[in-house]
């Protein structure tokens, strides 16, 4: 016998025609002639490569050198090999092609914050690329490059979207680590990864007061062998100790020449590991490549979403889960606009939501457009 299922409650948003005519899935079905939802869904799981390929079209992932084939599963479909021989480096296709672009776009905002405390700050394009350059400049000073591990242990400001572009920029490897993490869970994660340096911070507001991290970083760097640098920023003010020729204070290394070449990566290149919380065991990294997990943000947040070039996008997240880099790299790639709060959501809300409504309009909040 089959149970039946049924699902209850009111539906409290239904797209209008309108919007089905505008939605990016809408406009990918027509660009491919598939006459329907059920038709897709067919089309994409019976050729992943032909839907992979198309993706990679429709959201513009330019290569420094093209792809000869989308995927080889040759050694097994547990083993793929996604775009063979392609070279690319995914921040290209976040800030630096819009610098290029004859449309001059690069002036859209990239990035909105707002701080618990009151304070805002927006990044077009243009003032992204620049900073990205400047910080991944500054990590080569310190002799940082490709394959090398970076963690990235910082509140949800605006650098903290640098960092981790920056990164990837030179050919690193992000490791995203949870604001509220104590010194074991860094530690675990760094000396996995055998992590180089690690993006800090003296601390964080919540609630109204000032919460110290830089002990924490502290305390976690001594027990990680592997790593040579911590780069701090200064979001609080608070008293803090530097360890010297280890630690530097990110307005005094961050502060070169703008320009700076991409590292020209092979498209299955590492990127990014994010780690599982641990509560069932030591925690698991899942490697995600310049092609990988990037692109599918993109095509989560274009098609599951709806996100156009311009709109706004706010997930209620933390870099140190998968949420945070989806929220980045899915909104970069469709040239939209990203939100980030830094505090506690509940904190002082009259003062935020009359910010948002006077700075930024029309918000989408996950599926939902506020």
């Amino acid at each position: 016998m089959t149970e039946q299922f049924t699902f209850g409650g009111e539906i409290i948003w239904r797209p209008t025609s309108d919007h089905i005519e505008q939605a990016n899935l809408t406009a990918f079905m027509r660009l491919h002639g598939i006459r329907d939802f059920d038709e897709l869904m067919q089309k994409s799981t019976s050729d992943v490569a032909w839907f992979t390929d198309a993706v990679l079209k429709f959201l513009d992932i330019q290569f420094y050198e093209p792809y000869s084939k989308v995927v080889d599963l040759s050694e097994g479909i547990q083993f793929p090999k996604w775009c063979v021989d392609g070279r690319m480096n995914i921040v290209h296709n976040c800030v630096d092609k819009y610098q290029l672009s004859a449309a001059s776009g690069h002036t859209k905002r990239a990035v909105v914050f707002e701080g618990e405390e009151g304070i805002t700050k927006t990044f077009t394009y243009e003032m992204l690329y620049k900073e990205v350059n400047k910080t991944a400049n500054a990590l080569h000073s310190l002799g940082l490059g490709k394959g090398d591990a970076i963690g990235i242990f910082m509140p949800m400001t605006p650098e903290i979207v640098i960092a981790l572009l920056a990164i990837a920029k030179i050919g690193g490897i992000i490791l995203p680590l949870f604001s509220g993490y104590g010194a074991g869970a860094i530690v675990s994660r760094l000396a996995d990864a055998n992590a180089k340096a690690l993006f800090a911070a003296d601390g964080a507001y919540r609630r109204g007061k000032a919460v110290e991290m830089k002990s924490i970083a502290d305390e976690a760097a001594e027990q990680v062998g592997s790593l040579r640098h911590m780069i701090v920023l200064k979001r609080t003010g608070q008293a803090i100790k530097m360890k010297e020729e280890r630690d530097h204070w990110w307005h005094e290394l961050v502060d070169q020449q703008s320009e700076c070449e991409a590292e020209k990566t092979s498209a299955e290149d590492p990127l990014m590991i994010i780690y599982t919380s641990g509560t069932t065991g030591k925690p698991k990294g899942a490697v995600h490549t310049h092609c990988g997990f990037p692109v599918k943000a993109a095509q989560d947040m274009a098609f599951g979403t709806d996100v156009h070039a311009g709109d706004v996008i706010y997930w209620m997240t933390d870099m140190g889960w998968m949420m945070g880099p989806w929220q980045v790299f899915g909104s970069l790639l469709l040239w939209a606009t990203m939100f980030l709060y830094d505090g506690a959501p509940d904190f002082l809300r009259q003062t935020v939501c009359g910010n948002w409504s006077r700075n930024m309009g029309s918000i989408k909040w996950g599926s939902h457009r506020l």
